[in-house]
């Protein structure tokens, strides 16, 4: 690395280009209209929703359809966007920031939004000639070798899938990202099997009522589930990925395997900063890290979860956007307090639409006091509604198949709306707002409510 190649100044400096940094840049602007904003970007693209990737994939949305902010949006807001530039490390005693190519960067303030990486497990890879690697190695020099979790990504997939004829695409892992490409996948009439070590799908947000609704749709379309399983070892020949073994010994033919078992904070820039991180960078309600110039927000962080009263890595848009709002709040000197936020899913396979909040996997064996869980199931409409409630609160649901209430649930777990008087019609299709505490009602209407 060259160092000092160049040397720049700026009031805040902002490491991500994605919801939580550019919400960050839009609310210190709101309040700060003068100030030098400068974003950092390891990639080449202005910006994109990382959650429509996968649309891209499909061949639903084009590169032009992917963007969630204007070329405009850096013109209007003053915001210096840094394309192709790498943040490596942070010095938190000197306030810079040094980038892959060199350049230093000094700050008055910092935005971390460095995002999340994909988790590689250690799978054993090995070619025709028995040479063996693993898979983080290969991940690099196999053709067919995926993660998704980027637009290089995607349009890496889509390339792959056109150039060599691909018929059949494997997934390991099936939660969220394992599912997003799983609908792709299918969207493009090719056949998959998704192999996964938990006992059904979307573990970590479905019981197996919802699982099953997905799987039979999924089987029914040729393709396979291997729950209970995971990669024994993968096969290579001439560069190329040819198939894999399970742990079961089960060999299965393939050439394209997508890599979605989870993913991690991206917190390495910083491990040598002093930035205290715990499974991802520690902040307070502010979103101030312990170096007190120092904040970051979204996937990066441990977020507060409102349902469960712990601190945990909630890597999904909504809370990076809501993260950095508050985060840019606060950097620009108007205090606002970040309370925490709840997980939200959504996915739609084979033309089943899906959506999970909050505390969805729960059932009837989990030790919590005072639960009620309320159901209704038309497993030939493939319609499932689960509503989870903790003392008179809803604390999780998951909508199969009719989803058009979702914001109205999301609402009433946002807003700890006591649903005592409701009963078992808040699983009926025909719930409502007719049904809702006549308060809470009035304050959808006339207030600060949510999209009904």
């Amino acid at each position: 690395m060259e160092k000092n190649k160049n040397i720049f100044k700026t009031d805040y400096l902002i490491i991500g280009n994605s919801a939580a940094g550019l919400s960050t840049a839009e609310s210190i602007r709101k309040n700060d209209k003068n100030s030098s904003i400068s974003v950092l970007t390891r990639e080449k693209y202005f910006n994109y929703s990382k959650p429509l990737i996968t649309y891209y994939l499909a061949g639903k949305l084009g590169p032009d359809n992917l963007y969630f902010k204007k070329k405009d949006f850096y013109i209007d807001n003053k915001i210096d966007l840094k394309t192709s530039e790498k943040a490596v490390s942070v010095n938190s005693s000197e306030n810079t920031v040094l980038t892959e190519s060199g350049n230093e960067y000094f700050f008055n303030k910092l935005l971390i939004a460095s995002g999340g990486r994909p988790v590689i497990p250690g799978i054993k890879v090995s070619d025709e000639n028995g040479m063996v690697s693993g898979l983080d190695e290969a991940m690099h020099s196999v053709k067919g070798l995926f993660t998704l979790t980027s637009l290089d990504d995607a349009i890496s997939i889509r390339k792959y899938i056109n150039e060599y004829a691909v018929k059949t695409a494997s997934i390991l892992g099936g939660g969220l990202i394992g599912l997003k490409a799983a609908e792709a996948f299918l969207e493009l009439g090719l056949t998959i099997n998704i192999i996964e070590l938990a006992g059904n799908l979307l573990s970590a947000s479905f019981d197996m009522a919802a699982s099953e609704i997905i799987s039979d749709s999924i089987k029914k379309s040729g393709s396979g589930i291997y729950c209970g399983q995971t990669i024994d070892e993968i096969y290579t020949k001439n560069g190329c990925l040819s198939g894999f073994k399970l742990g079961d010994g089960r060999k299965i033919l393939s050439n394209l395997l997508v890599v979605a078992v989870g993913v991690l904070p991206d917190e390495g820039l910083i491990k040598d900063s002093g930035i205290k991180t715990d499974k991802g960078i520690i902040t307070d309600n502010r979103m101030r890290t312990s170096s007190g110039n120092i904040y970051a927000a979204g996937d990066v962080v441990k977020s507060h979860d409102i349902l469960t009263g712990v601190n945990r890595n909630m890597a999904i848009w909504p809370i990076a956007v809501q993260q950095g709002a508050a985060a840019g709040q606060n950097m620009s000197g108007r205090d606002t307090i970040y309370n925490g936020g709840f997980l939200m899913n959504s996915v739609e396979i084979l033309g089943v639409p899906v959506i999970s909040l909050g505390l969805s996997s729960v059932d009837d064996s989990s030790k919590i006091e005072d639960l009620k869980i309320y159901k209704v199931h038309d497993y030939d409409k493939k319609i499932y509604r689960k509503i989870v409630v903790r003392e008179n609160r809803i604390i999780g649901a998951i909508l199969i198949g009719a989803i058009e209430r979702a914001g109205i649930y999301c609402g009433l777990i946002n807003n700890r709306v006591d649903v005592s008087e409701i009963g078992d019609s808040i699983a009926r299709e025909d719930f409502g707002l007719i049904q809702l505490p006549a308060d809470y009602r009035k304050h959808l209407v006339i207030g600060e409510g949510i999209e009904v």
